[in-house]
Parts: structure tokens; sequence; C-alpha cells
């Protein structure tokens, strides 16, 4: 400890390699951990199927950035959390970035990439399971490097990265265009920055955005509703129906989603800096004012946003791209308060409890996978879905693999693309999907339910929608034992085959 100490306090900057090996075992845990799926990787491993233009509620970026890699290496869980584990390496790469363009001091950037560590979005919920959100932090975190950097150091590259920035974050969520909004409402009271609103160059960020965000915004006009209905839904949570109460729980919401996010960095802020962190509200630069006013901004237009859509909830993930600015701006704060100078130890003071927070919580969902059979609570991850189909295609060997697979629910999908990636996979609900199915070739048909062999309903249409008899399905049914069970908690799964007249079970 006292090495690691002594090296942070020498060179700042090793802050990096402890976040690039934060990243390499979150990889390694998350492989080793358990073959299931949780909800966001499922849905990322059947849609990677797909290159679209959108992909219903979430706009395509993530799902394109997804497609490449597991086309490049094929679908793993392995594909799914190196992509994963990049883009967050990468966020707090940016940041750190950004705070070297407007700070003189190494310290400030490499607090800066701890204090991203310690939000909960990212140590927390990110590893938990995050797909889309984790775009989104890359794109805010490019978007502070490119913007911060085209105030301090004009240049023609630095706005087209802004645009790029811009271009990818509005194809990542939808609420990253929060953030432009913010940013160019907090130098309008700067002068000598707001100048830069009217240079030749914003052509470029604008065209560069523009394009970027074109084909997207044409599928965008055309599916309004199946892009936005399930987020408003959500966001509409167990609503009462009245006005006023509805609203107020909204923004009830979103004070405690900011909090819960905050209170990590500034508690191992305070840890690290001790009373300089109070004694740093006090000053002010031109950077905290742009900072603090970008992160401030962010938070009210979101609080309109929610009023006027009567959100009743505000979860801390929606808000985790404008929290990733209050690590910077408090850094800047305790720079200005000369915290740094006064406290040259205090990065690697940081770096343990961030530390602690960030391995401890790695080390927690690996624990809680394999201590699930003790108190019988098993996580999606924990779901047996992949050995299942492993077995069932293994069964059938290598003459009887099936030409197309028809599964009930991501899950099951999901688990079909990983033992199989050169097979088609179809679902309910998934209308693209359905284009290979025909009863002229071999099928497989696989779904889940402990009570009963029977078809659910929804697969049942399905089959029947494309041309498939299931009443004359023969069913079986497959007992497998959760990980790290011993055999002794089990999950009832059910498959069919649909073979041509020349193949018949």
């Amino acid at each position: 400890m006292r090495r690691l100490r002594d090296a942070l306090t020498l060179k700042p900057e090793r802050v990096l390699w402890l976040i690039a090996a934060y990243c390499l075992v979150a990889i390694v845990l998350r492989v080793l951990r358990t073959e299931g799926l949780q909800a966001d990787e499922a849905e990322q491993i059947v849609m990677s199927q797909y290159l679209l233009l959108g992909y219903g509620r979430q706009p395509p970026f993530y799902n394109w950035l997804q497609y490449g890699v597991i086309h490049l290496i094929g679908p793993s869980i392995f594909a799914l959390t190196v992509l994963k584990n990049s883009l967050l390496f990468l966020c707090c790469l940016f940041v750190g970035l950004a705070a070297r363009q407007i700070s003189d001091r190494k310290e400030v950037a490499a607090a800066a990439m701890l204090g991203v560590l310690a939000l909960p979005a990212v140590a927390v919920l990110s590893q938990r399971d995050l797909s889309h959100a984790v775009a989104l932090l890359f794109c805010v975190s490019l978007f502070l490097y490119g913007f911060l950097g085209a105030l301090k150091h004009p240049a023609l590259w630095r706005y087209a990265l802004t645009g790029l920035a811009i271009g990818i974050g509005l194809i990542s969520k939808y609420n990253f265009v929060v953030v432009p909004i913010a940013a160019i409402l907090a130098i309008l009271p700067e002068a000598e920055l707001r100048r830069r609103l009217f240079d030749r160059r914003m052509i470029a960020t604008i065209t560069v955005a523009a394009l970027i965000c074109l084909p997207h915004a044409l599928w965008f006009l055309g599916n309004i509703d199946t892009a936005t209905a399930d987020t408003i839904d959500e966001m509409r949570d167990d609503p009462t129906g009245h006005f006023i109460v509805d609203r107020l729980d909204g923004i009830t919401s979103l004070i405690g989603a900011a909090v819960e996010g905050a209170l990590p960095v500034i508690a191992f802020l305070a840890i690290a800096f001790g009373r300089e962190v109070w004694a740093c509200w006090r000053t002010e630069t031109l950077w905290t004012r742009v900072t603090g006013r970008m992160f401030l901004l962010c938070l009210l237009i979101v609080g309109l946003i929610s009023f006027g859509m009567g959100a009743t909830t505000i979860s801390q993930k929606w808000l985790s791209p404008f929290l990733l600015i209050l690590p910077l701006y408090l850094c800047l704060k305790i720079e200005a308060a000369g915290g740094f100078v006064r406290r040259p130890q205090a990065v690697a003071v940081l770096a343990v409890p961030t530390s602690l927070l960030a391995f401890g919580f790695l080390l927690y969902l690996t624990a809680g996978n394999m201590l699930a059979p003790f108190h019988g609570r098993y996580q999606k991850d924990s779901f047996p879905s992949v050995p299942f189909v492993r077995q069932v295609l293994a069964d059938a060997g290598s003459d009887s693999r099936p030409n197309f697979i028809v599964a009930d629910g991501m899950a099951l999908a999901a688990a079909a693309r990983i033992n199989a990636p050169e097979i088609p996979v179809a679902q309910p609900g998934i209308r693209r999907s359905a284009a290979f199915i025909t009863g002229q070739n071999r099928g497989l048909v696989i779904w889940n339910s402990a009570q009963t062999s029977a078809l659910p309903a929804e697969l049942d249409g399905f089959l029947r929608a494309n041309g498939i008899d299931s009443a004359a399905l023969v069913t079986k049914t497959m007992v497998v034992p959760y990980p790290y069970s011993g055999g002794r908690d089990t999950e009832h799964f059910n498959y069919a085959w649909i073979a041509d007249p020349q193949d018949q079970d």
C-alpha cells in the first residue's frame, strides 16, 4: 500500500494504470463467474444478428459497436464485457484529458478520473447490467474533452471532434441532448468564451453532428412511438393521476438520485482532502464557473423535462451522464483553493476508497453468484440457459443441427446465439426474425416453464403465424442445475424439433 501511495504521489498519471487494471479484472471476473446473461446482455447478443438504423426504444450506437465486436470475435460473454469495459476506460481517460486541457496540474486529471470511477453509475450500475448508458458515459466524456478543448485552444479538429461527440451521443441515448444545450447556456455569461459560438469553425461541429445523426433521425421520424413509448412509460411509473403529486414525486426522485450519485464522490474527496473540500466552495475560476453551470443546468433541464412529461420516477441511471461532470467540477474547485498544493498525497489517498468501491463491487457480484445456492436467490445471470441449449445441440449431433431456432425470451435466444452463432435465432416480438422460419427445414423451439410443458401462448401464436403446426410438435423436457448449486437447485426447460419429412424424430 505504501509503494502504491508513493508511486501515485510521484506520478499521479499512473492512476490510468489502476483504472486499466480495474477494467481488466472486470472482464476476467465476468467471463469466469457465470455463463448466464443479464437482460441488457441478452438483448445485445440477440440484436447483434442485425445491423439496423433503430432498435426499438434505444438509439443504435451501442448496438452498432456490439455488432462489430461480435462479428469480429463471436457472440460471447467476453465480447459483451470487453466492449463495456473498454468504453468505461475511455470514459475515465477522456475526463482526465479534459481536465488536462484546462489545468496545468496532473493531479487534477488523476483525481477527476478517480472521481469518475467513484460514481455508482460507473462502478456499480454499469458492471451490473448497463449497455446504452455506458456508451452515453463515453460520449459525454468525449464531448467534455472536445468542447473544453475548443474553448481553451480553438482549432478546427477540436470543433469537429465536438461535433463527433454530439453526433454519437445523440444516437447513444436521447437524453444526451441535454448536455450540449447546458454547455452552450453555461458559457453565455462569459464574454471571452461566448465568441467561440460564433466562430466559423462551428460549421464543422454542426456538419459532423448532423451527418452522424441523419440516418437514425430519418428512422426516428417514422418510428416515434416505438422509440419513445417505453421510456415515457418507465418514467411515469405508478402515477397517482394527480397533477401536482405526480410531479412532486418526479422532482423528489430526481433530487434523491442526484444525491445518491454524488455522495460517494464528495465523500471520497473529503477523505482525500479533508477540510480543503469545504474551503473550496469560496473559490472560483472561469472553468469552475463553466463546469459548475453545466452540471446545475443539466439537472435543471432534466427537472423541467420530467415536470412537463409528468414523470414520477427519475433513476440514477438516467442522471449518470450529467453526474459525470461533477468530479471534474469538484477537482477544479479544489485546485483553485490550493488543495492539491497543500495535500500532495491526496490522489494516492483518493485511490484507496475508490479502489475499495470499484474492485469490491466486482468481488460482490462474483460472490453473489457463488453464494446464491446458500440462500436460494439467483440473479438473472445465474439462469442456466446456456448449458441447456448446449446440451440439446450436443444430443442432436453435428448431422442434425437445426437450420433455425425459435426461442421464447431474450435469455434463451441469446443462449442459442452463443452456442450456435451460425444458426439464425427468432423470437416473438422481433418481426425481422421471422424471415427465415419455414416448416420445410429442420428447426428447434425452446422455452422455459417449470409448471407445464405446454407452449406459451405468445410462442404458439408466433409459430402458427409463420406456418408451423405447433400441435404436431413433440415436447421434451430437460432439467438443468443452477451454477454452483451442485445439482440441488434446477430449472426446467422444454424443447421441440421441427423436422422436414425426410428427417422426422
